[in-house]
């Protein structure tokens, strides 16, 4: 039972996203045509998305295993690091998306 509960969690936060964007048109990474900034801008709006993903299914999981530590402080300290894992991975894709600003400002584009 204890393994069930997690994996039913880490399947829900996996499947509802996908299940929402079904119905859409399926976006295509690159076109033809784009500049060099259009295609990092891409890359990064990608990279922002997947990583802001994953660090809510983490910080969901460092919430879960926060609560049901029950005191113990090896849990305390595992959900801890998920909890410092996913401010990383919100850190990077806010990075991939400044980068872009960056690059777009030193170009003049």
């Amino acid at each position: 039972m204890k393994k069930i509960l997690p994996a039913f969690f880490l399947l829900t936060f996996l499947v509802l996203p996908v299940l929402a964007v079904a119905q859409e048109e399926a976006p295509t990474l690159f076109t033809e045509g784009e500049g060099l900034i259009d295609i990092l801008d891409t890359v990064a709006n990608w990279a922002f998305t997947i990583l802001l993903s994953l660090a809510a299914v983490v910080l969901i999981v460092a919430g879960i295993q926060f609560i049901t530590a029950q005191g113990s402080s090896e849990k305390v300290t595992s959900a801890r690091q998920w909890l410092i894992w996913a401010l990383v991975g919100v850190a990077v894709g806010v990075a991939a998306k400044g980068l872009v600003a960056v690059v777009r400002s030193i170009l003049g584009g």
